[in-house]
């Protein structure tokens, strides 16, 4: 080899190596260019590749779904189980309520009814239906009881009435026993007449003694005439301004005493 040929061999090989030195990096990255390329297009050209692809992001999503699924169906499973809980617990509650309104109201009726029994009810109903008005006349002073308010007279004086007062036209006019029974007690013009059964008590006061010709321990029929009104019981210008006769009713009670009801329970006027 001459000195020519080795030059030229030593200038090639300069200019190999300067090319890489310059270049060789470029070389290199279309070089790897190309081999992504090629890699994607046979990815995207393989048809296995892409269903196996496509397969796992369809299972991937069949999973979520069949788990958001899973957890509203428990979602919607324990809700009606709550609401269930609640609905019966409410209408627990309102059937209680309701229970304890009826017996409330059950309570209050029979205490009413119990009170009504107990406030001047008659206790004999055959006693009731023979009573008889005792004298023609009118309710001069109505009965105010114990419990009701007291009566102011004519001498500005309160008074509790037992019984009551009932005008008549004038002295004299007769008066009627109101029911059948015996003749308990008899004291100037007060007359006392208990019912056959011991039930009743009626009082007549007022009446003129005189005029009275029944005794203690008579037997009397009802309407029978005791006597004729007068003006013994000094009530006239301080209780009442009229002629009157005082009637009274008293009821028998459980432990043999007698209580005074309103007359109006068993003789209207």
């Amino acid at each position: 080899m001459d000195k020519n040929d080795l030059q030229n061999k030593q200038s090639i090989k300069k200019e190999k190596s300067s090319f890489w030195k310059k270049d060789g990096f470029y070389v290199i990255l279309f070089l790897c260019l190309c081999v992504v390329a090629g890699v994607a297009t046979y990815v995207n050209t393989n048809p296995k590749h892409k269903n196996s692809s496509l397969s796992k992001q369809e299972s991937k999503i069949s999973l979520n779904n069949e788990s958001k699924n899973t957890v509203n169906n428990a979602k919607t499973t324990e809700s009606p189980k709550t609401n269930t809980a609640k609905d019966d617990s409410k209408k627990t509650s309102m059937d209680n309520a309701n229970l304890v309104k009826k017996d409330t109201v059950k309570n209050n009726v029979t205490k009413n009814n119990a009170e009504k029994s107990n406030a001047s009810v008659p206790t004999s109903t055959t006693a009731v239906a023979s009573m008889v008005t005792p004298v023609n006349g009118t309710i001069a002073q109505s009965y105010t009881g114990v419990e009701g308010a007291m009566a102011l007279g004519l001498d500005n004086v309160s008074r509790t009435i037992l019984g009551e007062y009932i005008k008549v036209n004038n002295k004299g006019v007769p008066v009627y026993s109101a029911m059948s029974g015996t003749v308990s007690s008899v004291n100037g013009g007060n007359v006392v007449i208990i019912s056959k059964d011991g039930k009743l008590k009626t009082t007549y006061d007022n009446l003129e003694p005189s005029s009275i010709s029944i005794k203690s321990g008579d037997s009397i029929a009802q309407n029978s005439k005791i006597g004729v009104i007068g003006d013994s019981d000094n009530a006239k210008d301080r209780i009442v301004d009229c002629d009157h006769l005082y009637f009274q009713i008293d009821e028998k009670q459980s432990d043999g005493s007698y209580k005074d009801v309103n007359p109006q329970n068993y003789v209207k006027y």
